[in-house]
């Protein structure tokens, strides 16, 4: 696989493309994009053939090992890799070791190694056997193991520990990826850690760094420890350490990050150059029973919020689809009443539309973004996403760390939550609908 600059503008923001592909040479990925991201290898909510129908070219998918890796047997007895076995074959794997979004116990680590938390408990995975799953996953991307899911508020001790492990493990992942032949048709990319404390994430920029000529790409993990602390920051903290670490980094070599981030952040981390996400955040909105509805149209204002939460008993009579003008199945066909009916009786088909539409819109966030970066218009693009985002928050502690209540983080308790966390509307971050963070 190969990464390729396809057009620059005076900024950081650029449009590059992922070639090469070995079982499927005419696939072009465009970037900045978000991968798919999957449970056991599959899209949740989806059979392979909806997800034909929502996209109709090979897409990347993002595998975690932490919830796939029940699949090791059948993958090995097939010899085919994680797509062809869960149904998948023309479409592109990325994977990496964690399901960063999701809360795990702290702790548990051995001498250089990392526990996975997994459908059948704890496994305590070193380099060596990560790279071994590799050759039965057969990914057209792997993230190197790192020890990551770390907080950007972790203590000194923690913060060395996990850089001085990923150092290791990245030695042992690079060593193996060169030695094997099974990897020459995989692209490696190596993880940066540390990043709440500046002069340790540039040690873990230089080593991988080393590196450069067999890595095509670094990914950058740290940021966030799944809790939903990690979505409270303040998004000028997040912009800053994007900027900071996407400076110090060539620009030749593909940019992933790991998380679930809101559009604010994603269009802040485009605009330093990040190039992939791993399209975690439609699926906790359609797991929430959540549309995302942002208006991409620059030139027109819209007063309607950029989430919509179909639970909500308003939408009881609302025959209108999610999304007027939205080209999605479920636009299409449906209205919000059905779908607010079909989570109101707790049926699977209201997380399977939310999902197309969720997916769909997600996806049209970056193809409006690739347009805009070509057209040299980013900044406006950028402005009017955050702006529709600031719209619909609410505040949270600056430091990320509060004794919230569910009944104090709805959305009619603006005026208390400001007087209980004593914050001012500058010091606004994330907005929280329903208890969920966004």
């Amino acid at each position: 696989m190969r990464f390729s600059i396809k057009h620059a503008t005076l900024g950081s923001e650029r449009v590059g493309t992922l070639t090469g592909f070995t079982k499927s040479p005419a696939t072009v990925i465009e970037t900045p994009t978000a991968a798919l991201f999957t449970q056991g290898g599959s899209v949740l909510h989806l059979t392979a053939e909806v997800l034909a129908k929502v996209f109709s070219t090979p897409q990347l998918l993002w595998v975690p090992v932490s919830n796939s890796l029940q699949l090791e047997p059948g993958m090995k007895a097939q010899g085919e890799g994680v797509a062809k076995f869960v149904g998948l074959p023309q479409h592109l794997t990325c994977v990496s070791a964690h399901n960063m979004n999701e809360v795990t116990p702290s702790g548990h680590f051995e001498l250089e190694k990392v526990p996975l938390w997994t459908k059948n408990g704890k496994k305590m995975v070193n380099a060596d056997r990560y790279m071994d799953l590799m050759e039965v996953y057969k990914p057209e991307i792997i993230l190197a193991i790192a020890d990551g899911r770390t907080a950007l508020n972790e203590g000194y001790k923690r913060i060395m520990k996990s850089l001085d492990r990923s150092c290791n493990m990245l030695d042992t992942c690079v060593y193996r990826y060169k030695a094997s032949k099974q990897f020459r048709y995989s692209a490696l990319i190596g993880v940066i850690v540390a990043t709440g404390m500046p002069k340790r994430c540039n040690e873990s920029i230089e080593h991988i760094l080393k590196y450069k000529d067999d890595l095509t790409g670094v990914a950058l993990a740290g940021l966030t420890d799944g809790t939903d602390e990690a979505n409270y920051l303040a998004l000028a903290r997040i912009e800053s350490i994007l900027k900071t670490v996407s400076d110090k980094l060539p620009k030749d070599l593909l940019r992933v990050i790991e998380g679930c981030w809101n559009p604010a952040v994603i269009v802040a981390a485009i605009e330093q150059g990040w190039d992939l996400f791993d399209g975690s955040y439609p699926t906790k909105l359609s797991n929430a029973g959540h549309a995302l509805t942002l208006n991409f149209d620059i030139n027109r204002y819209s007063a309607e919020p950029w989430i919509l939460d179909l639970n909500d008993v308003r939408y009881k009579e609302d025959f209108t689809p999610i999304l007027e003008g939205c080209e999605c199945l479920t636009c299409k066909k449906h209205t919000r009443a059905y779908i607010r009916h079909l989570l109101n009786t707790r049926e699977m088909l209201s997380s399977v539309l939310l999902s197309i539409h969720n997916l769909h819109h997600f996806d049209q966030m970056f193809v409006h973004a690739r347009q805009h970066i070509a057209a040299n218009t980013f900044q406006i693009y950028k402005a009017h996403i955050t702006k529709q985002y600031e719209s619909y928050k609410l505040p949270q502690a600056t430091n990320g760390f509060t004794d919230l209540k569910e009944s104090d983080i709805k959305m009619n308790g603006t005026t208390n939550i400001k007087k209980r966390l004593r914050v001012s509307d500058d010091e606004i971050t994330s907005p929280v609908v329903n208890g969920i963070v966004y």
